[in-house]
């Protein structure tokens, strides 16, 4: 099948998503398909830095984590309108493994790139909240800080923003201290 329209009525679904041809990379929400970015070399940087501390401090432990391009769907049907590729996440628990990934992430995070931020602080974050996301960390190279938003309730609520200088910890594993400024070193 041919690459995606935007305006497809009834939108897409992960069995359209596999049939598609070319190289580009898609994202659907809600069955709407999204064109990906090549990502620019300060975003693969960062993606690259975060891994290594995520691959480093899960190796042992019964989570895993995953780069982008990994597909993720929440669902195992063929017909779930929903597949992303987050920039990092982390798996844990009950999940499938494949071609894709199939559950519900402890952690996703995500690196802006101008083309990218209403999608991943409007479109990804209202997907995640609604399927459940414990934390979602938005990274901005740009302004180098790294804005944090956790469950409360039933939403996905601002937590706190971490500057240069600054340490955070996923609220799942608050031993695994990460320092802004190894993820913006140049």
């Amino acid at each position: 099948m041919p690459s995606p329209r935007s305006d497809r009525p009834g939108g897409y679904t992960y069995q359209d998503y596999v049939s598609w041809e070319g190289d580009e990379r898609w994202e659907l929400i809600d069955g709407v398909a999204y064109l990906q970015a090549s990502p620019s070399s300060v975003h693969q940087r960062v993606v690259l830095r975060l891994g290594a501390e995520f691959d480093r401090y899960l190796r042992g432990k019964p989570c895993a984590a995953y780069v982008a391009p990994m597909d993720l769907t929440f669902e195992a049907e063929s017909t779930t309108r929903d597949v992303v590729q987050p920039d990092l996440f982390v798996m844990c628990g009950s999940y499938k493994e494949g071609a894709r990934i199939v559950g519900i992430p402890a952690l996703v995070v995500e690196v802006l790139s101008p083309s990218t931020a209403t999608q991943d602080y409007v479109r990804k974050m209202n997907l995640y909240q609604r399927v459940g996301l414990s934390e979602y960390w938005i990274v901005d190279p740009v302004a180098r800080v790294i804005n944090v938003y956790r469950r409360e309730d039933s939403a996905l609520r601002w937590f706190a923003e971490f500057n240069e200088g600054d340490t955070l910890s996923p609220s799942m594993f608050p031993d695994l201290a990460v320092e802004v400024d190894t993820v913006f070193a140049l």
